[in-house]
C-alpha cells in the first residue's frame, strides 16, 4: 500500500476518504481474524499439549504408582525403585527383634500361660524332640562322686522339611481256599484317583494349591520338582489338574453356581486373558478372552461364594447365561453389558459402584500431588464421594431396613448435592480431559450409582469383586496365557473352589486333598447328596480343614 503525507491526504475529498478508511477497515478485519485463528490453533495446541501431558502423568501413576486411595495425604507420585525391585531392603529393619516361635506359629486359639514359664502352642504340629547330653566320660571328669540330673533347659526352634516325596506301595492281600475250591478272594484297594495313575490325591492337590493359591506356573514346579529327584513334565501335572477338575472338582463349582442365587446381591467383574488354544486351534499371538467372577454378598445366611466363570469374548450373552437363574440385585462397574441385560429383565437391578466414580479423581490427585491439587475439581470430587462413603459406613451394623432409613434422611440429600455440583462443573471444563471424562462417568452412571439408596441390601462398591479377581490378575502375571481352552476352564472351577475356601477360612491345600480323595468314592452314586458334605462351610470340612487364618467369629 503506496503510504500518504499529511497534505496528501488532506486534500482527499470525502469519498476518497470512505474508500480509503473501509479498504483499511477490512485489513484490520483480516488481520483480527488471522490472529483469531492464530490464538484459536495455539491455544488448542497447548490444550492437546496439556491432555497429553495429563494422560502420561495419570499413565505413569497407574503403572508406577501406589495402587491405594485410602490415604492421599502420604502419596508422593509413585513408588521408590527400591520398593518396586528390591523388597527385601525396603523392609529389612536390623532394629526389629527375632520374632518368637509364639508369634510364628499361628494358634486356633489362646491358651493361657503360666507366668514365668516360656510355654510354646504348637496347636498339634508334629515336634522332635532333641536331645543335648554329656558323655559319660565327661560325666565322670566333672562329677567324680557321682551326679543327678536337674530339670531340663528347653528352647525351640522351627524347622522345615520341603517337598517330602514318599512311594505309597499298596501290597493287595490275596487269599483262597485250603480246600483248592477255586475260590480266591482279594482285599479291598481304595479308588484310583486316576486310573493306571501314580497320582494321588496329596499330589495332585500340592500342584493345584501351587498354581492357584500361591500362583507358581506348573512348569516352575515341575522344575522344583526334578531339585528334588522326581521327574515330572509340565504337561503330565496339567493333565493332571484339568481332569481333576472336569471329573471331580466341576461337582462342588455346580452346586456353588445353585446356591449363589440364594443371595440377594451379586457382585460381578471380568478381566482379560489370552489363551493359545480354542477348540484344538492354535491362534497366532492367543485369542483375547476374559475371566468373568461373580461374589456374593456374604450374610449369615449365605456364606461367601466365589465363582469364576471363562469365556471367549466380553459379549452379553455369557453373564446372561450365568445369571439367567438369579433375581435380585447385581453390582458392577460401568460396563454397558450389565445394564442392557438389566433393561432386558424386570427381576435384574443392576447398582453402579462409588469406587469407580471416585477413582479418576484420585488417579488425576495422584498424578500431579496433593499440594498441587489442593483446591481443584478433581480434590472436591474427591472429598464428596468419600464423604458419601464414609457416612455410608457407618450404617453398617444396621439391619438392611434401619440402613435404607438412614440412607434416606442422611445420605440421600448429599448424593443430590452430588450431582448437581457435577452437572455445573463439567460445563466448566475440557470434556475430553481426565477430569471431563471423570465427571462424565458419574453423569452417565448416575441412575445406578443411585440405587443403594432404594435397597438396604445394595453395598456403595463393587469391591468384593475386584478383591475376588486379584488372585487370578496375579497368577496371570505369572504364567502370561493359558495354554487351551479346557485350561482355561479348569481354572474357572480351582480359582473358584480356592477363592470359596479361602473366604471360609479353610486351608486350601486340606481341602483339595480331601475333595480328591472323597469324591471318586462317590462316581457310582445315584445322587448328589454326598456334596453338601464337602462345601466349604460344611461341619466336616471346618473340623478336617480349618485354617488358622482369618477365622472367622
Amino acid at each position: 500500500m503506496i503510504k500518504l503525507t499529511d497534505e496528501q491526504l488532506n486534500s482527499l475529498n470525502k469519498e476518497a476518504l470512505i474508500i480509503l478508511v473501509s479498504s483499511l477497515q477490512s485489513q484490520l478485519d483480516s488481520v483480527q481474524s488471522q490472529l483469531e485463528n492464530a490464538n484459536a490453533m495455539l491455544a488448542d495446541n497447548i490444550n492437546q499439549i496439556n491432555l497429553l501431558t495429563e494422560q502420561i502423568r495419570i499413565m505413569n501413576q497407574r503403572h508406577f504408582g501406589k495402587k491405594s486411595e485410602s490415604d492421599l495425604n502420604c502419596i508422593d507420585g509413585q513408588l521408590s525403585m527400591f520398593e518396586s525391585f528390591n523388597e527385601a531392603e525396603v523392609l529389612n529393619n536390623p532394629s526389629l527383634p527375632e520374632p518368637e516361635i509364639t508369634e510364628v506359629i499361628i494358634s486356633s486359639y489362646k491358651r493361657s500361660k503360666t507366668k514365668g514359664k516360656r510355654d510354646v502352642d504348637l496347636d498339634g504340629l508334629p515336634a522332635r524332640i532333641i536331645e543335648h547330653r554329656l558323655s559319660d566320660t565327661e560325666l565322670k571328669e566333672k562329677f567324680p562322686e557321682g551326679y543327678k540330673e536337674l530339670p531340663v533347659d528347653i528352647y525351640k526352634r522351627l524347622h522345615i522339611i520341603p517337598e517330602t516325596f514318599i512311594i505309597d506301595e499298596h501290597h493287595i492281600h490275596v487269599y483262597a481256599s485250603k480246600s483248592n475250591n477255586g475260590v480266591i478272594v482279594k482285599a479291598k484297594r481304595p479308588v484310583d484317583l486316576f486310573r493306571n495313575s501314580i497320582a494321588t490325591p496329596s499330589l495332585v492337590a500340592s500342584i493345584i494349591n501351587g498354581k492357584y493359591v500361591n500362583a507358581l506356573p506348573i512348569e516352575r514346579q515341575s522344575r522344583t520338582f526334578k531339585t528334588n529327584g522326581i521327574n515330572l513334565s509340565s504337561n503330565t501335572m496339567a493333565n493332571w489338574v484339568i481332569n481333576s477338575s472336569d471329573s471331580y472338582l466341576s461337582l462342588i463349582y455346580d452346586r456353588l453356581h445353585e446356591l449363589i442365587y440364594d443371595s440377594k446381591v451379586i457382585h460381578a467383574d471380568e478381566t482379560p486373558t489370552k489363551v493359545m488354544r480354542i477348540d484344538g486351534k492354535k491362534v497366532s499371538g492367543g485369542k483375547k478372552t476374559y475371566m468373568w467372577v461373580y461374589r456374593n454378598r456374604e450374610s449369615k445366611k449365605s456364606p461367601p461364594i466365589i465363582l469364576y466363570d471363562w469365556q471367549p469374548s466380553r459379549n452379553a450373552n455369557h453373564p446372561r447365561e450365568f445369571l439367567k437363574d438369579f433375581s435380585g440385585t447385581v453390582v458392577t462397574d460401568g460396563y454397558q453389558v450389565y445394564h442392557k441385560l438389566g433393561n432386558e429383565r424386570p427381576d435384574l437391578n443392576i447398582a453402579g459402584c462409588w469406587v469407580h466414580a471416585r477413582r479418576p479423581f484420585a488417579e488425576f490427585i495422584k498424578s500431579i500431588g496433593v499440594k498441587a491439587a489442593q483446591g481443584s475439581i478433581a480434590e472436591e470430587a474427591y472429598v464428596l464421594i468419600t464423604e458419601i462413603m464414609h457416612t455410608d459406613n457407618e450404617f453398617d451394623d444396621l439391619s438392611p431396613k434401619d440402613r435404607h432409613k438412614q440412607r434416606q434422611l442422611v445420605l440421600k440429600q448429599k448424593v443430590d448435592d452430588y450431582f448437581a455440583w457435577v452437572k455445573i462443573k463439567y460445563d466448566q471444563v475440557t470434556h475430553n480431559s481426565n477430569i471431563g471424562k471423570a465427571l462424565a462417568y458419574s453423569i452417565n452412571q448416575e441412575k445406578y450409582l443411585r440405587k443403594f439408596l432404594d435397597d438396604g441390601n445394595i453395598p456403595l462398591d463393587n469391591n468384593p469383586a475386584e478383591q475376588a479377581i486379584r488372585p487370578f490378575t496375579i497368577g496371570r502375571k505369572n504364567f502370561t496365557i493359558i495354554e487351551s481352552d479346557k485350561g482355561a476352564k479348569a481354572s474357572a472351577v480351582l480359582y473358584s473352589l480356592a477363592e470359596t475356601a479361602k473366604a471360609n477360612c479353610v486351608n486350601t491345600y486340606k481341602y483339595f486333598e480331601l475333595l480328591l480323595s472323597e469324591i471318586p468314592k462317590h462316581m457310582e452314586d445315584k445322587n448328589l447328596d454326598f456334596v453338601e458334605d464337602l462345601l466349604p462351610w460344611s461341619a466336616r470340612i471346618q473340623k478336617e480343614c480349618p485354617s488358622l487364618i482369618n477365622k472367622r467369629s
